[in-house]
């Protein structure tokens, strides 16, 4: 399983099926739930949404009440597909 850190960028399944787009999300804050009683733990990150176009597409399409970028949702580890390279390290 791959390590991430924060500020990493991500790119997610979202858990609604695989109708749904992929979509890029900044790691923000880490969450682990650990299992207590009958109630399973979980995993996961706090994450900001950072394109525009993305937000728009969420919105409109599949009317999920995102308003703009930066906005904050909760992905579980298992959404991750794989880290995106940063832009600006290119030439």
């Amino acid at each position: 399983m791959q390590t991430y850190k924060k500020d990493d960028i991500v790119l997610i399944q979202p858990n609604a099926g695989p109708a749904m787009p992929q979509i890029h999300v900044q790691l923000f804050k880490r969450v682990v739930e650990r299992k207590r009683g009958c109630w399973n733990g979980y995993s996961g990150w706090e994450a900001k949404l950072i394109y525009k176009h993305e937000v728009d597409m969420l919105r409109k399409e599949w009317q999920i009440p995102f308003k703009k970028v930066g906005d904050i949702t909760f992905i579980y580890d298992s959404q991750i597909i794989r880290r995106v390279k940063n832009k600006k390290n290119f030439r």
